[in-house]
């Protein structure tokens, strides 16, 4: 089984549509719970940006949504079906603990880039194997990123049970040795989690943008993506650029995975990617793999993450109603028909009606 993943372009309209109506059936499913949709919703816009704290809150959940956003949106654009991003996460973020423990005597201004290098070294490694079977030996490379995230994540547990433990560490949670202080990103709020990985974050998506604007490396694993026979008859290697994609689709991940562990974590915690790796798929493709689209679909899903939190912490409905305006907004964005539904005048019966009135 082979196939090739093509990018569909989104409009801004069915965006914010496809928004609407996620929001809707969360509220149809609230008001069955027997709760109010207007004070689930307030509290959930009051979690997300109430406050100072609320928006420190908002921001720490988008940052690593927009590494594996911005991570899954190049190999999408290059054709690429990355679903390897969490496995990506595990590996860089445990690649960057490991050099912030080991290297304790390096000064922070050698010690920080030799821990993100590390981070995107390691996660390129480690999405390289899928695109290789899908190129050499004509397999999906959707099933082979999906195992390679349990393998990350398992392997990850065992080297820090086994080799990393932390001293003393007798409690339910497998994690490290605090890394060293001058490895640790500054914080930009005191008192809160944001820190330097939110100028990092958006230094990725501005390099995405120059990439696929000004390079021509860009435009050729774009129309990789669009159309790979197309690319090869315009003399595009198809299968170095896919390489080349998921290398930088790796490194961008990995490096995700490393300023949540040197901004937040401070060590490397079990499993504590989470679901950033899907919800950065997700914010990829409701911003339609664009660079600007990926970071404002990190944007909402971030402060939809906050929200929910608060409303979990301060109503009677679970934030698990977040997590069913998140996929019914995937349903509606994803589905090929949507597109017709917000132009009325495409819908078959209301062009009866307008050329009937048209004819009398």
């Amino acid at each position: 089984m082979n196939f090739t993943y093509r990018p569909t372009p989104i409009s801004v309209k069915t965006a914010l549509m496809a928004v609407a109506f996620g929001l809707l059936v969360g509220a149809v499913l609230i008001f069955a719970t027997g709760n109010n949709p207007i004070v689930i919703y307030a509290a959930l816009l009051r979690g997300a940006c109430g406050s100072m704290f609320a928006l420190a809150s908002s921001i720490r959940w988008t940052v690593p949504l927009i590494f594996a956003g911005v991570a899954a949106s190049i190999a999408f654009k290059g054709g690429v079906f990355n679903m390897g991003v969490e496995g990506q996460m595990y590996m860089g973020g445990l690649a960057a603990a490991i050099v912030g423990i080991t290297f304790r005597d390096l000064p922070g201004y050698v010690l920080i880039p030799f821990m993100f290098l590390a981070s995107m070294l390691v996660g390129m490694i480690w999405a390289l194997p899928p695109i290789l079977a899908k190129l050499y030996y004509g397999s999906s490379e959707v099933v082979p990123c999906m195992m390679l995230n349990y393998v990350a994540m398992y392997l990850t547990d065992y080297l820090v049970h086994n080799v990393f433990l932390a001293s003393g560490n007798r409690g339910a949670t497998i994690k490290t040795d605090m890394i060293a202080e001058q490895g640790q990103l500054t914080k930009l709020i005191p008192g809160t989690n944001v820190t330097t990985a939110l100028l990092i974050s958006l230094a990725v998506v501005a390099f995405y943008w120059i990439m696929i604007k000004r390079s021509k490396f860009g435009y050729e694993f774009e129309v990789c993506g669009i159309n790979p026979r197309f690319a090869k008859y315009g003399g595009v290697n198809v299968n170095t650029a896919r390489i080349g994609v998921i290398l930088m689709s790796g490194a961008i991940a990995g490096l995700g995975g490393a300023t949540e562990i040197m901004g937040v974590r401070l060590c490397f915690e079990s499993r504590f990617v989470g679901d950033f790796a899907t919800n950065g798929i997700l914010s990829a493709l409701l911003g339609s793999c664009s660079p600007l689209g990926t970071l404002f679909g990190a944007v909402f899903m971030g402060f939809l993450k906050a929200g929910s939190l608060t409303v979990e912490r301060t109503t009677s409905v679970s934030r698990a109603v977040a997590v069913v305006i998140q996929c019914t907004i995937i349903c509606f964005v994803s589905a090929k028909a949507f597109a017709g539904m917000l132009d009325w005048k495409r819908l078959p019966f209301i062009r009866h009606n307008v050329k009937e009135g048209e004819a009398s």
